[in-house]
């Protein structure tokens, strides 16, 4: 190539990087623009490149697309994470700790206090469960569990509960919520409202924590007010994983997050925690539930007539029972709740789950299902009788993602889902419609409607308008 021909191309290239689009916000010359859009063409449009130019130049500029060959095997060994290992050796301690006697992360003071008190708090197995829960379709993988497990008890300790239990986890947008609920015999704190259900009672019975990373520490959520759950009936949400984050909806929420994941997750556990018929009873002395003396697990656990509602149901006031108002006497009081108690029935506790009202468009609220081995085995001396290894599953429709399992004399319950109830109402705004461009003018067009139509107009007097004519040009 002579140096005329280079001296041109170089003086073709100065002036192409020389032109600048300055109105837009990323400054780009034509040369570099043109070169992305060359290599875009010998990758993927060596053949119809005539036709798409326009298009991939356009695609091009909107998305500033800049293509790059892949590295090689050997450059990305090459290369240094020393952020990634820093946090690897991180998480390995983390885990080392974990896996540690939970005593032995306490502060030495604290130790010997738990060890005084003797305390004694309620776990279940988590390997086992979720054993049972692999035949529904829930795992979290060995590892995670055996995590589990071990944080579980931790938190026994740290917390001072007597009985806790893995509730299961809450999809968000950004971070997962993995929750355990309790039983906490600790004082609560002074109540916000009169309308408040103390912890111990109602909605307030069970206390929740959650956390989005098992090795971190777990966060208590606040008691449920009755607001918060009459607010979380008329909206939809999505929960982004953070506790703090504001709540935007229609109509407003009166509270962050972690209030309305507390409302969710009473909402979800008054609806679908279930236990075999006939576990629990109430008692007639204190009226409150306990275990039955005489209880034989069902023998159908398919049918839904064997399992029933563990707790109460929520009432529209967001509350299990019926409050009065202030400062009125007992015949006002005895009417007012009777008002109540016809617009908003206590429906009877341990109601069975065939008597839930059906789903829209569908004959039940829930499903249920015996998968695995359904043969009976005799069972080994000194035991009698036989056993099965199937597993009976049952899933809310009502709740996606409530699912209870039963082995054998075993069961428990989880909940895998984004905390949404089907059929819920939500308020949805759409959009207004695009405004719609100026109409174009129109031509002038004859009259559609003219008052005599052109057939019947007569026709000029042409012999008129010639005398008219001469008569003119005589007086001239």
């Amino acid at each position: 190539m002579s140096s005329v021909s280079i001296d041109t191309l170089e003086r073709i290239k100065q002036q192409l990087k020389q032109a600048r689009d300055n109105g837009s916000t990323i400054k780009q010359d034509l040369y570099t623009h043109l070169t992305e859009v060359f290599n875009r063409i010998m990758l993927s449009h060596p053949y119809d490149a005539y036709d798409k130019f326009e298009e991939i130049s356009l695609l091009v500029k909107q998305t500033n697309l800049k293509i790059k060959n892949p590295k090689q095997d050997f450059e990305v060994n090459q290369i240094q994470h020393q952020v990634t290992n820093i946090t690897k050796t991180e998480w390995i301690n983390k885990c080392k700790s974990l896996l540690r006697e939970a005593l032995d992360l306490l502060p030495r003071d604290e130790r010997e206090h738990i060890s005084k008190d003797n305390n004694q708090f309620v776990i279940p197995d988590v390997i086992e469960e979720a054993r049972l829960f692999e035949w529904a379709g829930i795992s979290f993988g060995e590892d995670e569990t055996y995590r589990l497990q071990k944080s579980l008890r931790r938190l026994a300790l740290l917390s001072g509960a007597s009985r806790l239990r893995f509730w299961g986890k809450i999809f968000g947008s950004q971070k997962d919520y993995l929750i355990v609920e309790g039983i906490l015999d600790i004082a609560e704190e002074e109540k916000k409202n009169y309308s408040q259900e103390k912890r111990g009672e109602g909605v307030n019975k069970i206390v929740f924590w959650v956390t989005d990373n098992l090795l971190e520490d777990w966060i208590q959520l606040p008691d449920a007010m009755p607001e918060h759950i009459q607010v979380a009936k008329m909206i939809k949400y999505i929960f982004t994983g953070h506790l703090n984050a504001s709540v935007n909806s229609n109509p407003p929420f009166p509270g962050k997050e972690r209030h309305l994941l507390r409302a969710q997750l009473t909402r979800i556990t008054h609806a679908t925690s279930i236990i075999p018929k006939g576990l629990l009873e109430i008692d007639e002395e204190s009226q409150k539930e306990k275990y039955a003396e005489e209880f034989n697990f069902p023998d159908d656990i398919k049918s839904l007539e064997s399992w029933s509602h563990q707790h109460a149901n929520i009432l529209h006031a967001g509350r299990v029972s019926h409050l009065p108002p202030q400062n009125i006497s007992e015949e006002e009081k005895d009417e007012y709740l009777g008002k109540l108690a016809e617009s908003d029935p206590v429906l009877e506790r341990f109601k069975t789950l065939n008597e839930d009202g059906p789903m829209p468009g569908l004959e039940t609220a829930w499903l249920s299902k015996v998968v695995g081995d359904i043969q009976p085995y005799n069972q080994l001396p000194p035991k009698e009788g036989q056993v099965s290894y199937s597993v009976n599953v049952l899933r809310s429709l009502r709740w996606p993602g409530a699912i209870t399992v039963a082995q054998n004399g075993k069961f428990a319950n989880i909940y895998v889902g984004h905390g949404l109830k089907r059929g819920d109402v939500s308020f949805n705004p759409t959009e207004p419609p695009d405004v719609q461009k100026d109409p174009v003018d129109q031509l002038e067009q004859p009259e559609p409607t003219p008052l005599i139509a052109p057939e019947l107009e007569p026709e000029p007097d042409t012999d008129k308008a010639k005398k008219e004519e001469g008569g003119e040009e005589e007086d001239a």
